[in-house]
């Protein structure tokens, strides 16, 4: 795993030196680094007066924990064009590996380390790309796939609540308060599509938000509108769980085999749908739930054996579960605090477009029962597995009048 990726920044904002930031957290390792540039003519096709000279590449590289030799051996041999100007003075890093690895990469790369607050990394990040960046580099379309399974979720709802409308027996569940109000679940799916098909907001308009870490485990991060912010919440389920028992469940010896495998399973032949259980005849109460509608998350595998089961459909089954988990402690947080914008970030998120997908859906399917839901916006940060480096990189090189 090296994903070579960079950034452009306005180099009136930054120091224009070469320097470099490790973020290493609890699977991955990410690199951010600013490096000498070769120059070239114009009559050799170089921008003398153009973009070239009016910003600086921040390169982003991703690495594995136990992959660290690579990292530094690729960061040395990015940085010889620099001379040695890089190794000079304190070199910032982030993340519970900072720790971790201080001496390694005191005495491998021979620069003085210090660690700083990873949470504040990933603020000052967010931020200042929010303010200095298009905002189509910031952040990622849905993927075409993740829009057809969202249109699906929307449907089924919308049938859902056509059969609510048909039935006399669920309109008496209603007043009882056993089954919510169709009107409702249709007014919430309106404003849930509507709210999020926003294509363009202003720096102000996003705080006060929402920038929640899926990394190795969750984060949530409320940051008001002056740039102040809190943890308000997160879960140990995430991405290393998904590593953790998608491992134990296929044998995936990588977060790219399990993530490939999600990809090609079908979670229904683990999990228990609405046609498993119900007939969707009669006039009751549970003759309306939807044939395709998931009841119970691996709930095929009650007294089966691990080889009853395609791996491909037991990773897609445990990505699914966890999106879901990760959906409703972002919503209920959402509620709680009264905070509509939500943005994501970490690799779990960048590095899988089925994980943005599944989440994306569950964010939909919550929306036609949980109608506070329906009114958040949310969004996936793109190069968000990095801002904790960047964030880290950007306490040494960013300009102090700059800084807020």
């Amino acid at each position: 795993m090296a994903d070579l990726e960079f950034i452009e920044i306005p180099k009136a904002l930054v120091q224009d030196r070469p320097a470099f930031s490790f973020d290493i957290g609890g699977t991955c390792a990410k690199l951010a680094y600013i490096k000498a540039e070769p120059t070239c003519s114009a009559e050799e096709g170089g921008h003398s007066n153009g973009k070239a000279n009016q910003t600086v590449k921040i390169h982003l590289s991703l690495y594995t924990r136990d992959d660290l030799d690579r990292a530094f051996d690729h960061l040395q041999k990015s940085m010889s064009e620099s001379g040695d100007e890089w190794r000079k003075g304190v070199v910032t890093t982030t993340g519970i590996g900072g720790h971790q690895f201080k001496t390694k990469l005191s005495e491998e790369i021979g620069v003085q380390t210090k660690n700083v607050n990873e949470m504040s990394c990933f603020v000052q990040a967010f931020r200042f790309l929010c303010q200095n960046i298009p905002h189509e580099q910031l952040l990622m379309a849905p993927s075409e796939q993740g829009a057809e399974l969202m249109s699906r979720m929307r449907q089924q709802l919308h049938d859902f609540v056509e059969t609510l409308n048909s039935a006399d027996l669920i309109k008496k569940e209603v007043d009882l308060g056993g089954f919510p109000d169709p009107e409702e679940i249709s007014g919430a799916l309106e404003t849930m599509q509507t709210t999020n098909d926003k294509t363009e907001v202003t720096f102000e308009d996003m705080f006060p938000c929402f920038l929640v870490i899926v990394g190795s485990a969750e984060g949530i991060l409320l940051i008001e509108k002056d740039g102040s912010f809190k943890i308000v919440d997160g879960t140990n389920k995430c991405g290393r769980t998904f590593l953790g028992l998608g491992s134990l469940l296929t044998g995936a010896k990588s977060f790219e085999e399990l993530i490939d495998l999600a990809n090609k399973g079908d979670s229904t032949a683990v999990d228990e749908m609405g046609s498993d259980l119900t007939t969707g005849q009669g006039n009751d109460m549970y003759s309306v739930i939807p044939q395709d509608m998931l009841l119970f998350s691996f709930g095929k595998a009650y007294k089966q054996d691990i080889e009853s089961f395609n791996k491909k459909d037991l990773a897609r089954a445990l990505l699914n579960i966890i999106a879901m988990d990760f959906v409703q402690v972002v919503a209920l947080n959402a509620e709680v605090h009264n905070v509509q914008k939500v943005y994501m970030c970490g690799n779990f998120v960048n590095k899988a477009e089925v994980m943005r997908d599944e989440i994306s859906k569950c964010f939909v399917q919550r929306s036609g029962f949980s109608f506070g839901s329906s009114k958040i916006e949310y969004k996936f940060v793109q190069h968000g597995g990095f801002l904790g480096a960047i964030g880290a990189l950007l306490q040494t090189i960013q300009k102090s009048d700059e800084s807020k």
